[in-house]
Parts: structure tokens; C-alpha cells; sequence
């Protein structure tokens, strides 16, 4: 349930949807003149397949949405935290707690080499501990 909150939570961000938006446009208009660009230039509407014409959008914004989610969803050192969570270190196995727009820190023993992953969100509407 804790990473269904978090991909909620990183969904709600309006500028992930502004910026898939915005690759969907510029991928699906270069990807459909490719395939049916003959009968676009041409306004040929009855022999433009309208099913391929909106998939051909809504696949670059389904991948770039996909891929904001996966990047937002690990921690990275440096960056503001989205929710408070308890991480552990991929390396160590260290455990650390961030609160909400907290900077993440480096792993105490691996320091350059720490790698976040997610060991529990806490409740959105809970504060963290201080």
C-alpha cells in the first residue's frame, strides 16, 4: 500500500503530466506523419485509422509517465524527499528517515556509493517523527 501512495502522490504532480503531455505531442505527431503521413498531408481523413493515430500519442505520454514514476520513486542523494519514508541503503542495508521535502543524505558507511530504496512510506496525512 505504501508505494500505491507514493506513485499517487507522484501522479498528482502537475508538471509530470504538463511535461508527458508535451512528449506525447512532439513524439506522436513525428511518429504519426510516419505512418499515415500520406493521407494527413493529404487530408485523406477517411483512410486515417483514428484508433493508430490516438494509440501513437498516448504511448510516448504512458512511457514518459512511467519513467518520471520510476525516477521520482527512488531516492536519490541530494534530492528533496516527496513523502516521509524509511529508506535502506542498497549497499549496506543501512536504514535512514527522511521527512517531507527533507534532503536526502548520503548512506553514513557508503557514502558516495549510497543507493536509496524504499523500506516504508509513512501515512501521508501523519506527521513524521521529529
Amino acid at each position: 500500500m505504501g508505494k500505491f501512495k507514493l506513485v499517487s502522490h507522484i501522479l498528482c504532480n502537475k508538471n509530470i503530466f504538463y511535461k508527458a503531455s508535451k512528449i506525447a505531442l512532439v513524439v506522436g505527431i513525428i511518429l504519426n506523419l510516419i505512418n499515415q503521413g500520406e493521407y494527413l498531408i493529404q487530408l485523406d481523413f477517411e483512410h486515417v485509422n483514428f484508433y493508430k493515430l490516438g494509440l501513437t500519442f498516448m504511448v510516448p505520454f504512458c512511457v514518459s509517465t512511467y519513467t518520471a514514476i520510476t525516477m521520482k520513486m527512488k531516492y536519490h542523494v541530494g534530492e528533496k524527499a516527496l513523502l516521509c519514508a524509511d529508506l535502506i541503503c542498497e549497499n549496506c542495508h543501512g536504514t535512514q528517515e527522511v521527512k517531507r521535502d527533507e534532503i536526502i543524505p548520503f548512506c553514513h558507511k557508503c557514502q558516495d556509493k549510497t543507493s536509496w530504496k524504499i523500506k516504508e512510506i509513512k501515512d501521508i496525512n501523519v506527521k513524521c517523527r521529529d
